[in-house]
């Protein structure tokens, strides 16, 4: 077997190996989007522009929290997590903890 040889078989398998990690997270689910939900929740108590940000912090420390985006101004969040690890009543508690008052916006889940 020449060097030559040797490099392609290398590469065969690196090929199959990837291959099989893809099959593998696509059996479980990941990259899926089905369970993936947004919610639109009040927050009242804000009182500075920082206040986003911690509240960004308390929920993704959330397993299953996507993503978080505050806005101080209209004073509400939009959260995108991933439905069956975490509910919006952990999200709400979460907010809570930090000393803000959270509640589901009128028409807040999709």
């Amino acid at each position: 077997m020449t060097i030559r040889d040797t490099k392609q078989v290398h590469k065969t398998i690196f090929s199959i190996f990837i291959l099989s990690i893809l099959l593998i997270l696509a059996q479980e689910g990941w990259g899926s989007d089905s369970s993936l939900k947004q919610v639109v929740l009040n927050v009242e108590g804000m009182t500075c522009s920082s206040c986003p940000a911690m509240i960004k912090m308390a929920m993704r420390k959330l397993d299953g929290v996507v993503s978080a985006d505050v806005s101080y101004k209209e004073a509400k969040a939009t959260v995108k997590y991933q439905e069956g690890k975490v509910t919006v009543e952990q999200i709400i508690k979460a907010i809570e903890g930090i000393g803000f008052k959270a509640s589901l916006h009128e028409g807040g889940t999709k």
